[in-house]
């Protein structure tokens, strides 16, 4: 019995011992004196430490003897994302004030491939290669999704191609990768001789450029694939694969044959891509809107194509596609941009016979206490055009406008009626993008009704551009036709899947332009190749936040959106993405023959 006692009281000052211990580890770690506290603490439990050897380990790191160098995926993104960002310099404050990993260490595990620049007009192999360096593996990255709760794993995912354009500094660069010179735009790139012998070629692009025979590029065109993302758990960012600068003097044939290099250089590398291509998307550029024509307007939709039996029924819509039913895009936030500047333009508008030039529409909006005076100056300040906010808001308040009552001058009812109906136009075509508790049906629905109100009131103004011009009514109906056509591919390629019509556009290059503007700085310019070797940095950097949206503030999960009258949209309108959208948009129950008829009532 006494031996029994004695062995019990041992093990009890054992445990006593260790509890003080692990009470002591406690108060120390408590002190947060500890870098990376967690990572610690992960090594102890890896090592099936005691809590005196744990103290021990504890008592080193905080005589900096000691650093856990075991960092997971998400330390190392964060680091890079840093590197990218911020520079060297930044991320070795950052190792230096957080234990985050070290330079060396994050360049270790950069898998970035530059992206080629095209100093002349780009080919086939340029933009094949550039694929290759710039496109992750598909099936690599559409493992978070697989992860995801109830997602499914079968089926095609869709992409489209997004052609934008930056400003660049007129300069002229050798590029050591290639040995060709670049900064001539590609229209006269063929003129003089780029790849570098000696200093004669600098010599003879000089004087071409002095006489000018030859232009330096103004502007940088970036090409990027974006694939559609089919559930809110998707993470991908637009990958880019053509750089090149122009003078802005091409033609719509020549942007035409580009343009189909590109597309012929994604259908070459059809098993990287993995998926179908839905569209081409673009801003409102004139030249590139012709072209986006000639392409995707070439002969009328087949009955032999799979999606025929969605979209060939669809009365009063433009039948025209593309090889391989490709049909262009018009980006969504450049459409309510130039609406807003419709509204401010000397000429105002023609509505159903009734002409609203900016002073009388500023006139109604103040009278009817939609806004105040001041609210009225800002919206129809002609310096604001470039601010999506603002135009959202503006255009938000002209559909808010109300009846004229029978006390109000005969002029005013009718002015009053013909706003109403170009008001009810604009809610119709905004609010799918802006409010996050629509469904794929109902969004549908509004964007059928969008296209005949627009198709009435452009045809009752007759010939000319006095209801709108005749390119923005083109790309709000190519813009509206395409959400219908990328529906059906969807319900063809992945009908248990959902469908973000936010999600089409350009709206992810412009998120890499954003990246690369922080980058650079936003009161700096850079030249063509500078913006070669860091987009496949930006395109990194955009992969990383798509992968941790909760990093980027802009990113983050929004509540849903109330469209009332008494308050005005948040700039978080601007950054709307399918996380935060509730709606029911699954595919599979959405009928667009259904939806395009119910919007025409």
């Amino acid at each position: 019995m006494c031996v029994g006692r004695m062995n019990a009281q041992r093990q009890l000052a054992r445990k006593l011992t260790a509890l003080v211990d692990f009470k002591k580890f406690i108060m120390a770690a408590g002190k947060g004196e500890v870098n990376r506290l967690d990572t610690l603490l992960r090594v102890c439990m890896k090592r099936r430490m005691s809590p005196k050897a744990m103290l021990t380990l504890l008592d080193k790191a905080l005589r900096k003897v000691y650093k856990p160098k075991s960092f997971t995926e998400a330390e190392k993104l964060r680091g890079l994302v840093m590197l990218q960002l911020g520079g060297a310099r930044v991320a070795e404050i950052a190792h230096r004030a957080t234990d985050s990993p070290a330079v060396s260490t994050l360049r270790h595990h950069l898998c970035t491939r530059p992206i080629q620049i095209s100093p002349r007009m780009p080919t086939l192999e340029e933009i094949c290669t550039n694929i290759q360096a710039s496109v992750p593996d598909v099936k690599v990255s559409l493992m978070d999704m697989v992860n995801a709760a109830s997602e499914a794993d079968s089926g095609v995912e869709g992409y489209s191609i997004m052609v934008d354009k930056i400003k660049t500094e007129l300069r002229v660069r050798w590029d050591e990768r290639t040995n060709m010179i670049v900064g001539a735009g590609r229209e006269d790139a063929d003129k003089v001789e780029l790849e570098f012998s000696s200093v004669a070629e600098v010599e003879a692009l000089w004087d071409a450029v002095r006489m000018e025979r030859v232009h330096l590029a103004s502007e940088a065109m970036v090409a990027a694939i974006d694939h559609i993302p089919s559930s809110p758990h998707s993470r991908t960012s637009a990958c880019p694969i053509v750089v090149s600068g122009t003078c802005k003097r091409e033609d719509a044939v020549t942007h035409t044959r580009l343009l189909q290099t590109i597309i012929d250089a994604c259908h070459t590398e059809s098993v990287k891509l993995a998926g179908r291509l839905y569209s081409l998307a673009s801003d409102g550029e004139t030249r590139r809107g012709a072209a986006l024509v000639l392409l995707t307007m070439k002969k009328k939709l087949s009955p032999q194509l799979d999606i025929y039996c969605y979209v060939g029924s669809l009365r009063l819509m433009n039948d025209l596609v593309g090889d391989n039913d490709i049909t262009a895009d018009k980006d969504w936030k450049h459409v309510f941009k130039r609406l807003q500047n419709l509204l401010i333009r000397l000429l105002g508008i023609k509505i159903f016979g009734v002409s609203i030039p900016t002073p009388v529409l500023s006139k109604h909006l103040t009278s009817t206490r939609t806004c105040t005076e001041q609210q009225a100056g800002a919206y129809t300040n002609p310096n604001n055009k470039q601010d999506v906010t603002l135009a959202l808001n503006f255009l938000k308040r002209v559909w808010e406008i109300p009846p004229a009552s029978d006390m109000d001058e005969p002029t005013t009812q009718v002015a009053q009626l013909a706003i109403q109906r170009f008001g009810c136009f604009l809610k119709f075509l905004l609010v799918p993008y802006i409010d996050p508790s629509m469904s794929l049906h109902e969004q549908l629905v509004s964007l059928s009704a969008t296209a005949h109100l627009a198709l009435l009131m452009y045809t009752d103004a007759g010939p000319g551009n006095e209801f709108m011009l005749k390119t923005l009514y083109q790309d709000i109906q190519i813009m509206i036709k395409n959400v219908y056509y990328s529906v059906a591919k969807a319900k063809v390629d992945k009908l248990d899947g959902n469908f973000y019509i936010i999600s089409l556009g350009t709206n992810r290059l412009e998120q890499l332009f954003g990246i690369y503007r922080t980058i650079i700085g936003s009161d700096a310019n850079t030249d063509l190749l500078q913006l070669a070797y860091q987009i496949a940095n930006v395109a990194e950097v955009g992969q990383i936040l798509a992968k941790y949206p909760e990093w980027d503030v802009l990113l983050r999960r929004l509540k849903a959106l109330i469209l009332d009258t008494s308050a005005e949209l948040s700039a978080k309108v601007d950054h709307l993405n399918p996380a935060s959208w509730l709606g029911n948009v699954t595919l599979a129950p959405v009928q667009p023959l259904t939806v395009w008829n119910e919007g025409r009532r």
